[in-house]
C-alpha cells in the first residue's frame, strides 16, 4: 500500500508541473492564436487536472487501507 501512495505522489507532482507547463503556454500569444495548439493545451490542461483529482483520491484511498497484522 505505501508503494502505490509513493507512485500516485510522483503522478501527481509529474501532473502538476504539467499543469502550470500549459498554463505557461496559455500566456504565449504566438501559441494562443493557433486552434490546434490552443485545443491541444486544453486538452492536455484537462487531463492534468482530472489525473491530479483521481490521484489525489487514490491516496486517500488506500491511506486508509493498512495491513492488520
Amino acid at each position: 500500500v505505501d508503494t502505490l501512495i509513493k507512485e500516485y505522489k510522483i503522478f501527481n507532482l509529474t501532473s502538476a508541473l504539467l499543469v502550470s507547463a500549459v498554463m505557461t503556454m496559455f500566456q504565449v500569444e504566438s501559441a494562443m492564436t493557433d486552434p490546434i495548439t490552443r485545443t491541444t493545451a486544453f486538452l492536455a490542461l484537462i487531463c492534468a487536472l482530472l489525473s491530479v483529482l483521481y490521484g489525489c483520491m487514490y491516496m486517500i484511498r488506500f491511506g486508509t487501507m493498512h495491513a492488520m497484522y
